[in-house]
């Protein structure tokens, strides 16, 4: 009779962080945060349960790093569809930002639910003592625009246009992931319609 062949389990030290990271966000990808649990991730990576913990401390801990992993290729897209505008515009680099943003947000689904949504306790204060660097980046983009004259409203505005066009954004994209984004008939692109709308409100003088 022929011995059954086993597949060998994989030792502690072969794995690394890039891997259980990998790992980590197929999963979230596929079964959201809900799904995620260090023994899903000892079985596709072949090793032992006891073997992620090597590299975090927790659950929480290694969230937290999909949490920051998010956050650079956030900022990461944002800074490229940034650059990318050549007009010099800070009206045209707001819209390359939103493009971006919602491109990011429509292809990890459940990493931005992660990042953004305040469903998951401390975790985020924990990966973000500050404010996300993606926030900083767009916050930057809208002083410009107001630095530069092109949004002609008082300088002490700027706080509250800027959460108000972020809070834009975000709302978009959350109507999106939740099934409500239904596109009237004959109507735009939403993200494009925003844009337009914001720039025919801000570059007109308030009154």
């Amino acid at each position: 009779m022929l011995e059954a062949h086993h597949k060998q389990r994989r030792i502690r030290n072969s794995l690394s962080r890039e891997e259980i990271r990998d790992v980590s966000l197929l999963i979230l990808k596929e079964e959201g945060l809900d799904g995620l649990s260090m023994r899903k991730i000892a079985n596709r990576l072949g090793c032992s349960v006891a073997s992620p913990y090597s590299y975090y401390e927790s659950q929480i801990d290694l969230v937290q790093d999909l949490i920051r992993t998010g956050e650079d290729e956030l900022l990461s897209m944002l800074k490229k569809a940034s650059a990318d505008v050549k007009t010099g515009s800070a009206f045209d680099q707001l819209a390359a930002i939103a493009r971006a943003y919602f491109h990011f947000a429509s292809n990890n689904r459940e990493l931005h639910k992660v990042m953004f949504v305040t469903d998951y306790g401390g975790v985020h204060r924990k990966a973000f003592p500050q404010l996300p660097k993606s926030y900083r980046f767009f916050l930057e983009t809208v002083r410009i625009g107001f630095d530069s004259g092109e949004i002609p409203y008082p300088k002490n505005e700027y706080p509250a246009i800027a959460r108000l066009m972020w809070s834009w954004m975000y709302g978009v994209i959350v109507l999106d992931m939740t099934g409500m984004l239904r596109k009237r008939k004959g109507a735009g692109n939403p993200i494009e319609e925003g844009i337009s709308y914001f720039q025919k409100l801000l570059s007109k003088k308030p009154t």
